[in-house]
């Protein structure tokens, strides 16, 4: 605690102690003593006393009368004089009385400055620990203030700024090394494209020499060859298209809107689906590009007929919910029935070239590539949950231009 701050307020509490005991003495504690043996009220008495005799004497029908006024005159003027000769030890002890009970509020106020400064000094000690774990670089901190003074809105900006942070390292992290995966599959399709090329070639050269009769097996296994060189050549271009990955242009759009137009150009492009969209209530602004969340959609949706066509369950749903989220932001939700996600993939589930999917079916870039849009867009793509009645996903925006990512 602030000593200097402390011996400033007690002075203050005692100064004001002592004009209070001052203004009271003077003002209303002293007049009424002195109101009591003023010699007007005592020569009054005493001839008001002089009056009730004189009429007891003209009137002695009603004497008795006179004389119990004249008794009572008398007990007060009795007191009076009383009060006269004591007034200064009554004064004095009244003085001491008034004195006590100040002094105890004081003490009292006194005790209660003190306790609530050492309960802010702990708040503010709190806040000094909060800072320094904050500048550390510690996330998700809890001060445990919820005050709604100062200091209590002060730990709460603390607290928000931390998870703020959390969700920037955690997000910087990921595009470092989404970054470093880009430049792996640049370089694999760089170095893969010239000998694609020259097979190619190759290829077609050899099919020109098995033109003749007889040759039918040599044409097959060309084919075949030429089948596999064109697999090739479409994971080539994934490499490209994933090294390649541009910056969303983004435009403030209802995600409704373009959700609904989703769902009516898609609905029978995967025939063991259904979309289903739940509209929000009302317009949902959000800064996105319209064909990068056309391409998260379709990868989604495809990873989800995958599931559904290989647990061999028949048909499956996928519902979309749009909604607004947290931070003047919005959300899109997209759900499916399948078989959900195994929990060995879950935890590495938006690393490039994780998948569950067999060899030649694919290279597992898609949700790679998908969070790497949304968290371009500024927003997020996030796994909600995946057990046996499938798999959630929640992909949020910005509604504002200016909070989109560069």
């Amino acid at each position: 605690m602030n000593v200097r701050s402390a011996l400033v307020t007690l002075s203050g509490m005692l100064l004001a102690a002592a004009a209070v005991l001052w203004l009271f003495d003077r003002e209303i504690s002293g007049p009424w003593f002195r109101l009591g043996v003023q010699p007007e009220i005592v020569s009054t008495l005493e001839r008001s006393m002089r009056d009730q005799k004189a009429l007891a004497r003209q009137d002695p029908e009603h004497r008795e009368e006179y004389r119990s006024r004249f008794e009572a005159t008398q007990g007060l003027l009795n007191h009076l004089r009383i009060l006269e000769h004591n007034h200064e030890g009554i004064a004095r002890r009244w003085e001491t009385i008034l004195l006590a009970a100040v002094l105890a509020v004081l003490a009292v106020a006194g005790g209660f400055h003190l306790l609530r400064q050492r309960r802010l000094d702990s708040r503010l000690e709190r806040l000094r620990l909060g800072l320094i774990a904050l500048s550390d670089g510690q996330e998700s901190l809890e001060i445990g203030d919820r005050g709604r003074d100062t200091v209590g809105r002060i730990a709460g900006m603390i607290e928000d700024t931390s998870r703020a942070m959390a969700r920037d390292r955690k997000r910087l992290a990921y595009l470092r090394n989404l970054s470093g995966w880009q430049e792996t599959a640049r370089r694999h399709a760089h170095e893969m494209r010239t000998p694609l090329t020259a097979a190619r070639l190759e290829l077609a050269r050899l099919e020109r020499l098995l033109g003749g009769e007889g040759l039918d097996e040599a044409r097959q296994v060309a084919a075949s060859v030429g089948e596999e060189l064109e697999r090739l050549g479409r994971f080539t271009q994934q490499f490209t298209s994933f090294a390649r990955l541009p910056q969303p242009r983004a435009q403030v759009h209802d995600l409704g809107a373009v959700v609904q137009e989703f769902v009516a150009t898609f609905a029978a492009a995967w025939p063991s689906l259904d979309l289903h969209f739940e509209p929000p209530a009302g317009p949902l602004p959000a800064a996105l590009d319209r064909d990068m969340l056309r391409q998260v959609l379709v990868n989604l949706c495809d990873n989800s007929a995958l599931a559904i066509r290989s647990s061999e369950g028949g048909r499956g749903t996928v519902t979309l919910r749009a909604g607004e989220a947290g931070r003047g932001g919005v959300f899109l939700e997209v759900a499916d029935d399948g078989p959900g996600i195994a929990p060995e993939i879950r935890p590495r589930l938006f690393e490039p070239y994780a998948t569950t999917r067999q060899v030649g079916e694919g290279m597992g870039l898609g949700l790679a590539i998908s969070k790497k849009i949304l968290l371009d867009h500024g927003g997020d793509l996030e796994l909600l949950a995946s057990s046996g009645a499938g798999a959630s996903f929640r992909l949020t925006f910005p509604r504002k231009l200016e909070d989109a990512a560069a």
